[in-house]
Order: structure tokens, then sequence, then C-alpha cells
């Protein structure tokens, strides 16, 4: 699908009052200031999304997110190694030392972080077009980068190309940037729905 910059700029500022929306949530959930940008979104080929990253065998978490009503698709955060043990050691004062061996409590609260991020996008996405969007509860999974994408592509890639790349900028008071990845991965048509809800199409 080739979506024209209208098109890409409706998907940047739903991305811009998502992340704005996160960062407020963060905040709370932190005690801390956070800020966080978009540097960059970008409509990208399912088949090439694992060769946007350095490192597709890199251990990586990831919180997918999928949404019912009006349309369907799924919403995937990824979190390197090195900022969900930032992340962890943020909200729960204690280090990570494997990502691989998570509690309870440290997989909730990335599940927590994810259904922020994710949910404050679909939140601006349905304030955005007006539609009927129902977030199911976030499931979070550890595992090589490729896997992780490969399992959540799957069953779009029988009738769509592309997904939506989002990279995320996530600056905590008193922390190193710590850098984000979202996919929004389209359900049938639902891209083509958007764009008609909101008159551009």
């Amino acid at each position: 699908m080739i979506l024209s910059e209208r098109e890409l700029d409706l998907l940047r500022e739903i991305g811009n009052i998502g992340t704005g929306n996160a960062a407020t949530a963060l905040s709370h959930l932190t005690s801390k200031k956070v800020e966080i940008t978009v540097p960059k979104a970008e409509v990208v080929p399912i088949s090439k999304i694992t060769f946007i990253f350095p490192e597709p065998e890199d251990l990586v978490v990831g919180v997918r997110m999928s949404v019912r009503g009006d349309v369907i698709f799924d919403v995937l955060l990824v979190l390197n190694k090195l900022a969900a043990k930032r992340i962890l050691q943020d909200l729960l004062g204690s280090p990570c030392d494997d990502i691989t061996q998570l509690d309870e409590l440290s997989q909730s609260a990335l599940k927590e972080v994810g259904n922020i991020m994710c949910g404050s996008y679909i939140t601006a996405l349905a304030e955005f077009t007006g539609l009927y969007l129902d977030p199911l509860p976030p499931d979070l999974s550890v595992d090589m980068l490729a896997a992780i994408i490969s399992e959540a592509m799957l069953p779009t890639a029988v009738y769509e190309d592309d997904a939506i790349y989002v990279e995320t900028e996530l600056n905590i008071e008193g922390l190193k940037t710590i850098t984000s990845y979202m996919l929004l991965i389209p359900g049938q048509n639902s891209l083509d729905t958007i764009f008609k809800k909101v008159g551009l199409r």
C-alpha cells in the first residue's frame, strides 16, 4: 500500500498525540518528568521489517496489544535489553540481571509500560477518527527480535504488505534516553477504513 504524504502526516500526528498522553501517564507512574519524542514514523514492507534493526538476533522484550472494534489491528512495542532493564530499575528500584528470568512483578511492570505506550496510541487514534476501538489486555514475550516480529506479522502478511513503524525516544528525568519501537500491524482493510473515516480517501 502506497500512502500519500497527507496520510503519513496523519499517522505521525496521531503518534505525537499518543506519545504526549503516554508521557503524562508514565510521569505519574515513575513520579519523574517524562518526555517522549517520535523521531521517525514510516511505512515499512512487512518482509523487510526485521532488516530495520541492526541486530535482529538480539533478545528483546515485546509487548503486543490486539485491538478489536470498527477495525482490527495489533500494536507491538519492542524494548531492547538495555531499555527493559532501565525501565525495571526505575520502576521497581532493583536491578534486572537477566530479562529471560523475569519474575511476576517485573512482567507486570513491563506490561504496564506497554499498556501505556500502546494504549495511548490506540486512544489517540480513536479520538482522532471517531472509530470504536476495543484494546485487549497486553501479551508479553521475551525472544529474539526476528522471532517476535515474525510471529506478530504472520497473520497480517496474508492480506497486507506493509506495517507502520514508529521509533520513539523516552527521556525520563535522571536517566539516559531510552529508544523503543512501536509497530502498528494493520488488519484487513483497517488502514483504508481509518483514512476514509477522516476524509482522506
